[in-house]
C-alpha cells in the first residue's frame, strides 16, 4: 500500500506544481516599485508568485514573451509599458492583467482612451499615469501663495513630452504660472534650472520621467540650501532636498491588479472588464524642510500655510 501511495504522489507531485504556477508575472525590470506590486498582487492572491524579467531590455522582452506564448497560464500579469507591448501582439490567448503602465492606448493593447472598453479580447489592465493633479493639489495646501513653478522637459523622449503636455493643462486650469524650458542633456537642463531662477520661478517640480534623474542631484541640493522649493514627482529619485514627494503608490497599484487577477481567476472574461484608470498617490512631506519654510525668510512664519 505505502508503494502504491508513494507512486501516486509521485505522479500528482508535477501536477501540483503546474497548478501552483498558473499565474505569472512577466516585469520588464526588477526595480523598488516593480517589486512592490508583486507585494501586492502577492498580498491579494496569498500565494508567491513566480516572476520573469526582461531586465529593461526590449529585444529580452521580445525573447520572453515568445517563450511565455506557448505556457498554459491561467492569467499573465504584465507590468510595465515595454513589457506590454512587447507580449501583447504574441500572446493573444492567454489571459493578461497589466498594470504599471500609464497609457495602456500607446501600447497596442487597448485602443481608444475614450472606450475604455475597446481593447484586445485577452487582455485587461490598469491604466496608472502618474498623480500628477494630486502633486499640485498637496503643494497648493502647503504652499497656496506661491503659484509660480518651473518644469524642464526633455524634447527627444516621449514620455518626458506627454508628462510636460498634461503637467501645462493642469496647471492652467489650477490658473498656476508654469515656466518651461526644453533640454536634453545635463548640462543644458542646469543652463534652463537657473534661467528659470532667475526668472522669478519659485516651485520646481520633478518629473516621473527617466531624463529627470540627469539633473535632479543640482535641483535638489538647491532645495536643501533653500533657493527653490522642490517638489518630487520620481519615485527612482532618492528625495532628500524635496519639501514634498507625490508619486505613485505602486503596492495599492499591485492589490488592484490582483482583484483583477481573482476575478479572472473566478471566471470572468478579460474582454468583458474594461481598461480601469487608477493613479493612487504616495504622498511624503519633508518636515526638516516644511518647518524651515514656514519661517523663510524670517518673520513670515505660518504665511504659507495660512
Amino acid at each position: 500500500m505505502s508503494g502504491y501511495l508513494a507512486l501516486l504522489l509521485t505522479l500528482l507531485l508535477p501536477c501540483l506544481a503546474g497548478a501552483a504556477e498558473t499565474v505569472k508575472v512577466f516585469s520588464w525590470s526588477l526595480t523598488p516599485q516593480s517589486q512592490a506590486v508583486i507585494l501586492g498582487l502577492e498580498r491579494v492572491l496569498q500565494r508567491s508568485l513566480p516572476v520573469v524579467s526582461a531586465d529593461g531590455n526590449a529585444e529580452q522582452a521580445v525573447q520572453v514573451s515568445r517563450q511565455l506564448a506557448p505556457e498554459k497560464l491561467q492569467v499573465l500579469v504584465v507590468l510595465g509599458t515595454q513589457a506590454l507591448m512587447a507580449t501583447a501582439p504574441r500572446l493573444k490567448r492567454t489571459p493578461i492583467v497589466f498594470a504599471m503602465v500609464a497609457d495602456p492606448y500607446q501600447t497596442g493593447a487597448a485602443y481608444d482612451r475614450s472606450r475604455p472598453n475597446d481593447h484586445q479580447e485577452n487582455i485587461t489592465g490598469i491604466a496608472s499615469p502618474p498623480p500628477l493633479a494630486e502633486a499640485l493639489r498637496q503643494t497648493g495646501v502647503l504652499f497656496p501663495t506661491r503659484r509660480r513653478w518651473g518644469l524642464i522637459y526633455n524634447p527627444t523622449e516621449g514620455a518626458s513630452v506627454e508628462l510636460q503636455q498634461e503637467f501645462a493643462a493642469l496647471a492652467k486650469q489650477a490658473s498656476l504660472t508654469l515656466t518651461v524650458q526644453p533640454a536634453d542633456s545635463a548640462a543644458a537642463a542646469s543652463a534652463a534650472s537657473q534661467q528659470m531662477v532667475a526668472q522669478g520661478v519659485e516651485i520646481f517640480f520633478l518629473p516621473p520621467d527617466q531624463f529627470s534623474q540627469t539633473y535632479a542631484p543640482a535641483l535638489l541640493a538647491w532645495g536643501n540650501e533653500q533657493r527653490l522649493l522642490v517638489v518630487n514627482g520620481n519615485p527612482r529619485i532618492e528625495p532628500r532636498g524635496a519639501v514634498l514627494s507625490v508619486t505613485l503608490d505602486y503596492d495599492a497599484v499591485g492589490v488592484a491588479a490582483g482583484h483583477l487577477v481573482q476575478r479572472l481567476l473566478a471566471g470572468e472574461r478579460p474582454k468583458t472588464i474594461p481598461i480601469a484608470q487608477f493613479s493612487p498617490a504616495k504622498v511624503e512631506v519633508d518636515d526638516r524642510l516644511l518647518s524651515r519654510w514656514a519661517s523663510y525668510p524670517p518673520g513670515t512664519r505660518g504665511t504659507d500655510r495660512d
